[in-house]
């Protein structure tokens, strides 16, 4: 048998008998995720790096803000010291968790870049999502039966 192969209304894939249709699915989405872990490393890590689970003591008004400090924003802070940007500039970053997001403007290049990393994370898994999916998609219905294929006409 070939990897790909269809016998008595199920399919075979990779070595997997008798997959059924949205087995066949799950089977592709999760072959298009394994190819896309690459990618995938870089926007969890500045997802992670941007989280504030480093308890700080002290900070201003923890009771509606965040409550720690995230290893972006320790680095950025110690590499930029106290760069400010040009002319007066206040460019604003998110600050807060996403019920109580704001946004909040800052002369400091360290606080926003720490503020915006974590951000800068969640689009890119966005469109890895997208990525895979759509190409999950288009490899499953090269595959599958007509009566079996997928219509998504928002990808």
């Amino acid at each position: 048998m070939d990897t790909t192969e269809e016998s008595g209304g199920t399919y075979y894939y990779h070595g997997h008998v008798n997959v059924s249709a949205g087995e066949l699915f799950d089977l592709i989405f999760i072959e298009q995720m394994a190819d896309a872990l690459g990618v995938t490393t870089e926007a969890a890590v500045t997802v992670l790096i941007g989280q504030p689970f480093i308890p700080v003591s002290g900070k201003l008004s923890a009771a509606t803000n965040t409550p720690g400090t995230s290893i972006a924003s320790i680095i950025s802070r110690r590499l930029l010291k106290d760069a400010r940007f040009p002319f007066g500039l206040k460019p604003s970053a998110p600050m807060g968790k996403f019920s109580k997001l704001k946004m909040v403007p800052t002369t400091k290049i360290a606080t926003f870049i720490g503020r915006w990393i974590p951000f800068i994370g969640y689009a890119q898994l966005i469109t890895i999502m997208y990525t895979v999916s759509k190409r999950t998609r288009e490899k499953y219905n090269v595959i599958a039966r007509p009566k079996d294929r997928i219509q998504w006409t928002s990808f």
